[in-house]
């Protein structure tokens, strides 16, 4: 594995300052706090420089409070200096040294990913292995107070092994103890970070268990696989796993047969294997119709056309319909 090296000088070039300062500004909703930031710029800019440079930054301070939907968490919030050095910090050290070694289905806090991306792949997963299996089952598994529980001490052994520039890590290890105990829900930091440490983890699950179908969102992950008994197994050894990060399933972790109700992303998520059945099913059929000479093959690339239109990612892999 690859260690990254020479990326603090980044985090102190004015122009990075500058472009952190104003995503800042772009993203913070109490306009009065904005207006005064932008008045007093040139000094805010000129004394982050300053911090940086000198290695003079110690982590900064957070006001917490806390929300109750979609559950109840606690918030941790920065002023508005210690955002532009969290910006910093995540785009110039942490996103060129640890977004690179993350799977593409390890979809929270990064762009053209998140939510959406997260659902997609659910779907596409789920039609995928109704046309793979017919009958499979999910592995939904949820981790228990997650950012409060990540261990700072493990954190930063995975940092070592991604990243050797001393300066850089210093600062990060700083952010990092400056909330104890794990992370603070709120920063860009903190997201960042905490999918970097379950990446163990989804490569555990996609070379070790083997599962072919999986999807995880922070601390939310699904697994799919046609026999309920391995996924039962795999459930054994990822709560083994989980247990050297110091990190223990919630209440909500179970096995759903693919027809069952489950949520996943605060989305109720149902499949619908009789619909995916009876398309690879016709499709099979109007093939065999076609191999007898009974059907033309416009007749069958129609209907091919037909259902590709309505149910595209059933035909990711064509060999797989007939």
């Amino acid at each position: 594995m690859k260690r990254i090296g020479n990326l603090y000088p980044s985090i102190y070039q004015l122009n990075h300052i500058e472009d952190a300062f104003q995503e800042v500004c772009r993203n913070t909703k109490n306009k009065a706090k904005v207006a005064k930031f932008k008045e007093y710029k040139c000094i805010y800019i000129s004394r982050i420089e300053n911090l940086l440079r000198n290695h003079l930054y110690t982590g900064g301070t957070y006001h917490s409070f806390i929300i109750y939907e979609p559950k109840k968490r606690i918030i941790f919030s920065q002023n508005l200096q210690d955002k532009v050095i969290n910006h910093l910090i995540s785009r110039h050290i942490l996103y060129p040294a640890l977004l690179p070694c993350l799977i593409d289905v390890n979809v929270a806090s990064r762009k053209n990913l998140g939510t959406q991306k997260g659902l997609s792949l659910f779907k596409q997963f789920m039609r995928n292995c109704y046309i793979n299996y017919g009958k499979f089952f999910i592995l939904k598994c949820d981790i228990s107070k997650f950012f409060s529980s990540i261990d700072h001490d493990i954190l930063k052994r995975k940092l070592k092994r991604r990243i050797k520039d001393k300066e850089a890590l210093d600062i990060v290890f700083k952010v990092i103890d400056s909330t104890n105990p794990g992370l603070g829900i709120g920063s860009m930091t903190s997201q960042v970070l905490a999918i970097f440490y379950l990446n163990d983890l989804d490569h555990f699950i996609k070379e070790t268990l083997k599962i072919k179908y999986y999807v995880r969102y922070q601390d939310d992950f699904l697994l799919f696989h046609p026999f309920k008994e391995y996924l039962t197994e795999c459930l054994t050894r990822i709560k083994d796993f989980l247990k050297k990060e110091k990190l223990v399933l919630n209440k909500k972790t179970r096995i759903y047969k693919s027809s069952d109700n489950f949520i996943f992303l605060g989305r109720n998520c149902k499949g619908n294997p009789a619909k995916y059945r009876n398309v690879k099913r016709n499709i099979k059929h109007k093939y065999k119709l076609y191999k007898k000479q009974k059907i033309s093959l416009r007749s069958l690339i129609n209907t091919l056309i037909c259902y590709e239109n309505h149910y595209p990612d059933m035909f990711t892999n064509h060999s797989e319909l007939f």
